[in-house]
């Protein structure tokens, strides 16, 4: 009984906060740029629920759950370099446990200086969401910002 006690008690703990870790990593060779975004599933479950019931991972996962995370991704998340917004293609996701693993890849973009990203997943349902947001290419030492809600789109420069 104490063991039970003990283990519900972590499971509980495990879920303090609400955290995203979003990467892009540069690709010179092939002018793009290497989107992947890490969360938790069954946050993002919830954040959907009023559209659609997700069911990440099992027999009956939604069919169209990729193009909704995708819909879902492009009201949360902005990429422009200079004064132009870039677009994804749609990669594929994975599921590790409790944590989705979403891969995104973004063309044409010769270099990652003064790219500025805002980004907002989950900030609508769960307030206290941050969102870390991390800039690396070859060469290049690794920029990170935390977003916050209410924080405005930041720019990285090297």
């Amino acid at each position: 009984m104490k063991a039970l006690l003990i283990a519900m008690s972590l499971a509980f703990l495990a879920h303090d906060f609400y955290i995203s870790i979003l990467t892009l990593r540069h690709n010179p060779e092939a002018s793009t740029l290497e989107v992947t975004w890490r969360m938790t599933a069954h946050d993002i479950e919830y954040a959907l629920s009023p559209k659609a019931e997700l069911k990440l991972g099992s027999d009956q996962e939604h069919p169209q759950a990729d193009s909704l995370l995708d819909r879902y991704f492009s009201e949360h998340l902005v990429v422009s370099l200079g004064d132009r917004q870039l677009s994804w293609s749609w990669v594929g996701k994975e599921l590790e446990g409790e944590t989705l693993y979403c891969y995104l890849q973004i063309a044409e973009v010769g270099s990652v200086e003064g790219i500025e990203v805002g980004n907002t997943l989950l900030q609508e349902v769960f307030p206290e969401q941050q969102n870390l947001v991390h800039v690396e290419g070859p060469g290049l030492p690794a920029r990170s910002h935390t977003f916050i809600r209410g924080s405005a789109s930041h720019r990285f420069i090297w």
